[in-house]
């Protein structure tokens, strides 16, 4: 039989554009509106966490995805994308829906001549005009902005203040321009935004406020910078790396000198991506320090350990096929930090000559190793060579959490054992790279103290206690971990012993005549059963459902003793939607109360749906925190989801 071919209109992928309506079909693929311009200039829409912005350009609608680059274009493109076809089927999809969806239900204003928002590149500053045109980056930059409702001012001061800011720091030139007010937020608040830039301008936005925190689900594509202390434009002298923009203003607030300097922050966990933008600045600003500043902890000691590796002076510009590229300084030896959930480990890789090299180098090393641990009560770091040859040699070392800081001499020492080993010309300064570390914490706490009139001595002990508190807390989830662990090894075995009786149970409690009862553990709770009383908290005859726990962290002001408060409230709510809520542990600082209370739940209870609801609006109220795993959060909201879907409509209950 011959086939039969038909030739496409070429003219048909334009009439797609013009016709369909690319938010409409977007709604219909399940995204939902979240934000538009007032004059519906531009939608952005979020589907599953995923996010994307239409806007138009040249009379048709086109989209774009912050978190891909490369995800963008018309509908062709963004059912091509969804739909994994290709263009043969996609106009054949297109075609029956054009079918189904004649004309388009929406009308949209023309896009204005002049576009304001952040900028790009090169940041204008404030006052300067925008231009008549912008480029692709530049529009993606000030789509970005104006869906978080982000403003070029600063227009409420309250949670830099709750941080012990002063005006005077909040005004220094090195913050204007970098510290945002948010006036969008779905519960109303206004917070405080950060703004991270790459080199095509705004990347992604972080927004903090009392128990309030989130970054902008993109790639962690950007970095916070501030200008020079000493003004816009002027030569630095020292770069000073935080892990947060609060950290950076804080230190710049107990720590400002006569010295010019520029902070910069990576909003939490350090990228590969983020590195490379820190090293960008360098080579532009060419400081003559640089310090590592990030938190006490585990994690601020990896971040230096990494940056002691990666990063360098100015390294010298090199034409390379016409485009950027920098000369590099050899590296004998190299390292990378890496943290488990218990340990963390060291990668440590020599380039050498012959093996002979290799052996002195693996030598010097096991010196370095065994010296740390003769001062120790135990042996600590675990060193095992993984790979010999001839040009190189990896060797892994390992610690527990907790000596972390071991692993920082380790690269310290590596630090100065690979200046010795490079060319005199490519060696670092004397002290270019120099390690800070606050009192508590981090260098936001130390600030909290000293504006309490503490002395360096007492912010030491009241460091001590947090840390302790911390200790604490941290053991309790591990504890909370492993008896969640057992509780489901214990399901396991009950229903690989008695399977036909956990099914048949298990049909029960899906028709409402299995009452509720919960395993009795050190931290088992009593659970209401379909008749409302109270069952012995004796054994799980379920067999499907866990015993959860989390703590809720409420921060507000101080009313006195004995008065109610927002942690009573937030009691009360969450005992009436059917958790168990234990008692309310307060202490007062700097006129604010701080408390915390203990929740518990099942995840077969017939009012997690309710429970679920719940937790999420207080987590996400002003002043509340809920600490919470997130494995559990995730389990509880899948449990909850599928309830609701499953749950008959009121047409279904009367048919």
């Amino acid at each position: 039989m011959e086939r039969k071919f038909v030739q496409n209109d070429p003219q048909e992928l334009e009439r797609f554009k013009e016709r369909i309506d690319l938010v409409e079909y977007a709604q219909k693929q399940g995204y939902q509106i979240t934000a538009q311009g007032k004059r519906e200039d531009w939608q952005h829409l979020e589907n599953g966490g995923e996010h994307i912005i239409v806007t138009r350009k040249d009379e048709k609608q086109v989209y774009f995805n912050p978190g891909d680059d490369r995800d963008k274009g018309t509908i062709i493109d963004f059912v091509k994308t969804r739909e994994n076809k290709n263009l043969g089927e996609v106009r054949q999809h297109l075609r029956e829906y054009l079918n189904d969806y004649p004309e388009p239900q929406r009308t949209y204003a023309e896009a204005p001549a002049r576009l304001d928002g952040l900028p790009v590149g090169k940041p204008k500053e404030h006052g300067e005009a925008a231009t008549e045109t912008e480029t692709d980056e530049e529009k993606r930059t000030r789509l970005i902005s104006e869906v978080l409702g982000v403003k070029r001012e600063l227009t409420d001061r309250t949670y830099l203040y709750s941080r012990s800011l002063t005006d005077e720091t909040i005004d220094s030139p090195a913050f204007q321009g970098r510290v945002f007010t948010t006036e969008k937020n779905e519960h109303g608040f206004r917070n405080t935004a950060f703004p991270l830039y790459n080199e095509h301008g705004l990347a992604s936005v972080e927004q903090k406020n009392t128990g309030y925190k989130n970054l902008l689900e993109l790639p962690k594509d950007g970095i916070w910078v501030s200008h020079p202390t000493q003004g816009k434009g002027t030569p630095i002298e020292r770069l000073v790396l935080n892990e947060s923009a609060i950290d950076s203003m804080s230190y710049h607030q107990l720590k400002n000198d006569d010295k010019n300097t520029m902070y910069i922050a990576t909003a939490g966990t350090v990228t590969e991506r983020q590195t490379a933008l820190i090293q960008r600045v360098i080579d532009k600003q060419n400081p003559q320090e640089l310090i590592l500043a990030d938190d006490r902890d585990a994690g601020g000691r990896r971040f230096n350990i990494n940056y002691l590796n990666d990063l360098q002076p100015a390294r010298p510009f090199k034409e390379l096929a016409n485009q950027e590229a920098y000369s590099e300084a050899s590296r004998p030896v190299q390292w990378h930090a890496t943290a488990g959930r218990y340990h963390a480990n060291l990668r440590v890789e020599y380039h050498h000559e012959n093996s002979q090299e290799g052996a002195e180098r693996v030598k010097y090393l096991t010196g370095q190793v065994e010296r740390i641990n003769s001062v120790q009560e135990e042996p600590s770091i675990e060193m095992k060579v993984q790979r010999s040859t001839d040009k190189d040699t990896v060797i892994k070392l390992s610690v527990a959490k907790a000596d972390t800081a071991q692993l920082e001499v380790i690269s310290q020492e590596l630090y100065r054992q690979r200046e010795q080993l490079r060319p005199e010309q490519e060696r670092h300064p004397v002290n270019f790279i120099r390690v800070e570390y606050p009192i508590a914490k981090d260098y936001s706490r130390d600030l909290e103290l000293a504006s309490q009139g503490l002395s360096t001595s007492q912010i030491q002990a009241q460091a001590t206690q947090d840390e302790r508190e911390r200790e604490a807390q941290r053991l309790q989830k591990e504890q909370l971990r492993a008896e969640a662990q057992r509780l489901e090894q214990a399901q396991h075995l009950l229903q690989v012993q008695h399977p036909n009786d956990t099914v048949e149970r298990r049909q029960q409690h899906k028709e409402g005549h299995q009452d509720k009862a919960t395993l009795a553990t050190s931290s088992a709770v009593s659970a209401k059963n379909d008749a409302g009383q109270r069952q012995p908290a004796t054994e799980q005859l379920d067999g499907q459902g866990a015993e959860k726990e989390l703590i809720i962290k409420v921060e507000e002001r101080y009313k006195g003793t004995g008065a109610r408060g927002q942690a009573e409230a937030v009691k009360d709510t969450v005992e009436r939607s059917g958790a168990k809520v234990g008692d309310i542990q307060s202490t007062s600082t700097s006129g604010l109360r701080h408390s915390e209370m203990k929740v518990a739940y099942r995840t077969d209870d017939p009012e997690i749906g309710k429970i679920s609801k719940t937790l999420d609006a207080i987590g996400n109220q002003k002043g509340n925190e809920v600490v919470e795993h997130h494995s559990d959060r995730a389990e509880r909201r899948e449990i909850a989801g599928n309830i609701e879907n499953h749950r008959p409509s009121q047409q279904e209950i009367t048919r």
